[in-house]
């Protein structure tokens, strides 16, 4: 028991002896800086105009609103984009500079109808007009530099080993509505008929893992939803997933193709979060009925296995 009791208060007289340490490293500048606000720059993009029309390319423009919190702490907002071709399944043309935002257009920390032009898009890329075809996509990446030097999102190198990007794995797996909006996909589009891919449908979890939480057979929950569009070619619908109601599910219905970027659940364990992404390419015929293959957790948050493959069923009602 003496050990024991002895052993206890050599713990605690090292954790406070490195409490002082930290304090006085702290005191003299050294390993614990002084927090610093990150940057706040969330970009909406204008659901009318938001995509490439694939019959009639050059008539597109991408809009976008910015709105920022501490924009006296910004000292640019720089556009970047790269060209992803569909057809060979390759980034084709690597990150390349698009356009600055000027702040001078802000007002309130709002600066609202921001355009890029289809010309400016295809200048930057050094492409065609007949190189933009159906589902091939273009993302437009945000680079916010602050008036100290720093530039988000970045590779912050703690030591030949260790790196991180300085945002977080939750607003990189998050949507357009997170305080800092990182990527901007723009899709090239085949124009669906009106009312297309929209209205009650039943999803339905066919295959895939059970909830390793709560018990239940599957991890989303079958029921009813309602299918909106968000744009020309997005469509959304809030389902239950892992038993949290009111789970954003996004996609994109074009070209006779079903797209699923990596999106998160905006749950998790401390770690990168629970995301999913798309497990090969999804066809579709008509929009009575959508399969859309899934790889689960693709980050391996909550001590589950990563990547497992899940498949939903869509059936309009």
């Amino acid at each position: 028991m003496k050990f024991i009791k002895y052993s206890i208060y050599l713990m605690v007289g090292l954790f406070m002896l490195a409490i002082s340490a930290c304090v006085k490293d702290d005191e003299k500048g050294g390993r614990f800086p002084e927090l610093m606000d990150a940057p706040n720059m969330r970009i909406n993009v204008d659901p009318g105009f938001s995509t490439i029309n694939a019959d009639d390319p050059g008539s597109a423009k991408i809009v976008l609103d910015f709105y920022s919190e501490n924009l006296d702490d910004i000292e640019k907002v720089d556009l970047y984009a790269d060209f992803f071709d569909f057809s060979e399944n390759v980034t084709t043309v690597s990150r390349v500079f698009l356009k600055n935002v000027p702040l001078s257009s802000f007002s309130g920390g709002v600066f609202k109808g921001f355009e890029v032009s289809f010309n400016e898009l295809k200048t930057a890329l050094a492409l065609g007009d007949d190189e933009f075809n159906g589902l091939d996509q273009v993302t437009i990446y945000n680079e916010t530099t602050m008036k100290d030097g720093r530039v988000y999102p970045s590779q912050v190198v703690v030591d030949d080993n260790t790196s991180f990007t300085n945002i977080g794995p939750n607003i990189l797996n998050s949507s357009a509505t997170t305080s800092f909006t990182t990527t901007i996909p723009v899709f090239v589009q085949c124009p669906l008929p009106d009312g297309f891919a929209t209205g009650k449908y039943m999803v339905e979890q066919v295959s895939g893992p059970e909830d390793p939480f709560f018990g239940n057979p599957y991890r989303w929950t079958p029921e009813e939803v309602t299918l909106t569009a968000t744009g020309p070619i997005n469509r959304s619908f809030d389902g239950t997933y892992l038993t949290f109601d009111g789970t954003a599910f996004n996609f994109v219905v074009t070209c006779g193709n079903l797209v699923v970027n990596k999106t998160g659940a905006g749950l998790g364990c401390g770690g990168a979060g629970l995301s999913w992404v798309q497990d090969g390419n999804d066809t579709y015929v008509d929009d009575s009925e959508f399969t859309i293959h899934l790889l689960d957790n693709v980050d391996g948050d909550c001590g589950i296995p990563a990547g497992e493959a899940l498949v939903l069923k869509l059936t309009k009602l």
